[in-house]
């Protein structure tokens, strides 16, 4: 080796000590990693743990629940109307609403959207007694496998940072899909839920297939099904959230232990006596 390869040598060792050294005084002098794995939300101590149990949803004591709300648009439709999420929350409780289902576009999936946006916006709703379903808006014009994969995608995303979080159940598909398969791409996000760990509700859009070809219920545990109509549905066998329209209808006949969500209507007056129907779990 040449004098002047070996000076070479020396300098890069030296370099490579020297960065070795600075990285130590930087994590000494933070206490803390220089990059920090995403870790799951801790679980929210203002809203209890619910389970299926057959028909019913009951909460740990054996206690059963029954939740009415409302749908609730995506938060950026929100802020194109200038509304202010918080302040919506707080209107939609004081009315009476034990439970909210908050639409997620495709477009929000940032990758800092659900810790620093919907976990601060799940914890306040829960802090003011509703349940909190995220509900994805599955792009309809997409291939169906396209839409069975960003559901997917969307549901490990989600439980990475919200999982076993007590006061929020996961919608995967906001929207039904005209497909043979439509059963198998519920079970399939119930599956991944599973394999996940996750103790969180996960609901199910439209379960047409109950109606039509006799197939049972989805295979697993804490499913709760949405339909817009409840006739021809197993009401003895598993609990449902009915797609309110007109909520003194509903009020009427809506048969017992069923959840219901009512849409977007700025007359609070109108909701608040099928809202204060709820049997909630604090």
């Amino acid at each position: 080796m040449t004098h002047r390869s070996h000076e070479l040598h020396r300098r890069r060792a030296s370099l490579a000590i020297l960065l070795m050294m600075l990285s130590a005084m930087l994590l000494a002098c933070s206490g803390r990693p220089l990059v920090v794995a995403a870790t799951p939300t801790p679980e929210v101590p203002t809203y209890c743990r619910l389970k299926v149990e057959g028909r019913w949803v009951k909460d740990a004591q054996g206690r059963v629940v029954i939740l009415h709300g409302a749908d609730l648009p995506t938060l950026s439709e929100m802020a194109a109307r200038g509304e202010s999420p918080e302040s919506l929350l707080e209107a939609l409780a004081g009315a009476g609403a034990r439970l909210i289902r908050l639409a997620i576009a495709p477009t929000e999936m940032t990758p800092l959207f659900i810790p620093a946006v919907i976990s601060p916006l799940v914890a306040r709703a829960n802090a003011l007694g509703m349940l909190v379903i995220l509900s994805y808006q599955n792009d309809l014009s997409a291939k169906v496998n396209d839409q069975g994969e960003a559901a997917e995608e969307w549901l490990r995303t989600t439980l990475t940072y919200l999982r076993n979080a007590p006061g929020v159940w996961l919608q995967p598909f906001a929207f039904p899909i005209a497909t043979p398969k439509w059963r198998a791409l519920n079970q399939r996000m119930v599956d991944v839920a599973i394999g996940l760990g996750a103790e969180n509700g996960i609901v199910v859009t439209q379960p047409d297939w109950l109606q039509t070809d006799g197939r049972g219920l989805l295979q697993g545990v804490n499913i709760i099904y949405s339909a817009d109509d409840l006739e021809g549905l197993p009401l003895d066998a598993a609990p449902f959230i009915l797609n309110v329209v007109d909520p003194a209808q509903a009020l009427a006949r809506l048969p017992d232990g069923v959840w219901s969500l009512s849409k977007r209507s700025d007359d609070l007056s109108a909701v608040a006596p099928l809202w204060r129907l709820s049997r909630g779990c604090r």
